[in-house]
């Protein structure tokens, strides 16, 4: 299938040399190199439950006097955000979920993200043949990197 592609895209543009030699390269199979799908995922995950939270907080810094469902806090003065915070929890179905896969996956998607920096750092799999790679996925390194 892809040498057919090749074929197709080389009688085109001359990229399907490029192709082919990038399909007989060799891939490493260990585990560790899922970290940074899984931070890919948490990060997805996060961005969706977030844009659901954001439909129903209000980021209002006015004084309020609770009056909601959770009952030790009646009568209690706090802002429009805390308040609209406890009324995400007690009052929008399934909303104490969506919180809680919020919350964790954005700590997994920051553990996972030093987890794949260390095996980056680690392993050297920012040496050649890798450091074009390296370079363009992190910019910040790319602007210190000595020219010349």
């Amino acid at each position: 299938m892809t040498d057919r592609v090749a074929q197709w895209l080389d009688e085109r543009t001359r990229i399907g040399s490029v192709i082919r030699v990038w399909r007989h390269r060799v891939f490493p199979d260990h585990w560790s190199l899922l970290l940074g799908q899984v931070v890919v995922a948490s990060f997805v995950v996060c961005s969706l439950t977030g844009m659901f939270l954001l439909f129903f907080y209000d980021p209002s810094t006015t004084a309020v006097e609770y009056d909601g469902r959770y009952v030790p806090l009646h009568g209690a003065t706090m802002s429009r955000a805390l308040e609209s915070a406890l009324d995400i929890s007690f009052e929008v179905r399934g909303s104490l979920l969506v919180r809680q896969l919020h919350h964790w996956s954005a700590s997994l998607m920051i553990a996972a993200l030093l987890l794949h920096i260390l095996r980056v750092f680690f392993t050297g799999a920012f040496r050649k043949p890798r450091e074009l790679n390296w370079l363009l996925c992190s910019p910040s390194c790319s602007r210190a990197w000595p020219q010349g």
